[in-house]
């Protein structure tokens, strides 16, 4: 009985075996032969289109615009108006929440934002902003109620068709950063973004 359920085994295991190399086979020349097909098809001159197709383009960057030039981002236009580096004094102990580190220093940003839809109210937010540098560092606005002795932050809001609203917005940088720009929206977007050129 031994002999016989181990024969049935391994008869069953040569057939298994023999099953899997047909498989394999077959599929190697099924593979090759839509291979030569398509070969074939390509080399017999078939048909083929070199009309370019229009309406379609990926989003490409601007460059960063100076200051005192509006560039809008959907409904938003944006202006930086002006910008104070390092502004450690104008802000001063104003912060309630953090003390800055040696190698940190306060830079502000004035900007102005305005409504450019017609009929639909704008809303951005001093986190909307941020600053990046050429060594890739990437800081975001504080929030103004960390400065609340301070006049003039821009918190944002809600902005009716074709009004303004402005402010300064206050970052928290290191030292000796350069090629500073800011950016809005501060994190990445398929809709529309604007980049300013800081001058630092």
């Amino acid at each position: 009985m031994r002999k016989s359920s181990s024969g049935f085994i391994l008869s069953l295991l040569v057939a298994a075996a023999v099953g899997f190399l047909s498989l394999y086979l077959f599929q190697s020349a099924w593979l090759k032969l839509i291979a030569r097909m398509l070969n074939s098809s390509q080399s017999s001159g078939l048909p083929t289109s070199s009309t370019p197709i229009s309406g379609f383009s990926f989003p490409t960057r601007r460059a960063p615009a100076p200051l005192n030039t509006e560039l809008a981002a959907g409904n938003l236009g944006i202006t930086v108006t002006g910008i104070v580096s390092p502004a450690d004094t104008m802000v001063g102990k104003a912060n309630r929440f953090n003390v800055l580190e040696k190698d940190e220093e306060y830079l502000v940003v004035y900007i102005k934002t305005r409504c450019v839809s017609k009929s639909e109210t704008c809303r951005v937010t001093e986190s909307d902003f941020g600053v990046q540098s050429d060594a890739g560092r990437d800081y975001p606005a504080e929030l103004s109620v960390s400065f609340s002795d301070l006049k003039g932050l821009f918190e944002g809001g809600d902005i009716p068709p074709g009004q303004n609203l402005g402010g300064s917005l206050i970052f928290i940088i290191r030292k000796g950063d350069r090629g500073l720009t800011l950016v809005y929206p501060r994190l990445f977007s398929f809709g529309a973004s604007a980049e300013f050129l800081l001058g630092k």
